[in-house]
């Protein structure tokens, strides 16, 4: 079995021990607030940072919480796939630091049908590759958000995309639905479509020259690559998601305690 067979695999089985856990933890009854997100799959060495504890960076392992601060770092030939919210994943590839900028979920008041009202999940990425996938389930709006030190993408329900920065360059791809990307210098906002991808480079953001061209993926070999990633990356995720949202309804309707309770 390959790599990638056994990721999706990995992926799966963790979804039934796992889903009632990821669905309702941390949400309060009636208002919004900040949840943690979860570890589902590690492959490789990664340390994680945590911004409430005065520690060490510890081994990041699949019992690891993000929480908001968090910074995470992965080695060479690593990869780390996390749910940072129900209905927002992220795939962190090798040699990439991330910090979590936000982690929120709000619900609309006692419903157990259609809960969530709102979902938003914001990363800094300081280095590295991240794949992303805001699947096409449950209610409310869903939000994504990738900062770097030249911009920012936002994503919303439905997309997958891709976002690699280099000492060079930070590149963004659409590989499905649509996205935006805003400059660290304001005033400029972008979007992206499906199928394509743009290249900011770092020398052109001083002059101001943010005019960068729509490439079409297929015109890329490395676009092409981190397509084929992403798109089974997000099809393990989808598995995911389609179970948890089969699985049984849970003995109470009262959320879990993510700091008392573990998968």
């Amino acid at each position: 079995m390959n790599d990638s067979s056994k990721y999706r695999r990995t992926i799966i089985a963790l979804s039934a021990g796992m889903s009632l856990l990821l669905i309702f933890s941390g949400c309060d009854r009636n208002a919004g607030r900040e949840v943690q997100g979860n570890v589902l799959f590690l492959r490789g060495a990664a340390t994680l940072n945590s911004a409430k504890e005065s520690t060490r960076p510890q081994s990041l392992s699949t019992e690891s919480k993000l929480s908001v601060g968090d910074q995470l770092e992965t080695s060479p030939d690593a990869t780390a796939a996390l749910l940072l919210i129900p209905g927002i994943f992220a795939q962190v590839g090798a040699e990439t630091e991330i910090v979590i900028g936000e982690l929120r979920v709000e619900k609309q008041g006692d419903a157990m049908v259609n809960a969530m009202k709102s979902r938003l999940a914001t990363l800094h990425l300081n280095r590295g590759v991240i794949y992303a996938s805001l699947p096409e389930v449950g209610s409310g709006s869903c939000e994504l958000n990738v900062q770097t030190d030249l911009g920012a993408l936002a994503a919303q329900r439905g997309a997958i995309v891709a976002v690699r920065l280099t000492s060079e360059a930070v590149r963004v791809i659409c590989v499905d639905g649509e996205v935006q990307w805003s400059s660290a210098r304001g005033g400029r906002v972008d979007e992206i479509s499906q199928g394509y991808f743009r290249d900011y480079r770092r020398h052109d953001v001083p002059h101001g020259n943010l005019e960068t061209e729509l490439t079409p993926i297929t015109e890329d070999a490395g676009a092409q690559n981190d397509v084929a990633i992403a798109l089974e990356t997000a099809g393990a995720f989808d598995e995911f998601a389609l179970r948890a949202r089969n699985a049984p309804p849970p003995k109470s309707s009262h959320p879990v305690n993510p700091q008392t309770t573990q998968p």
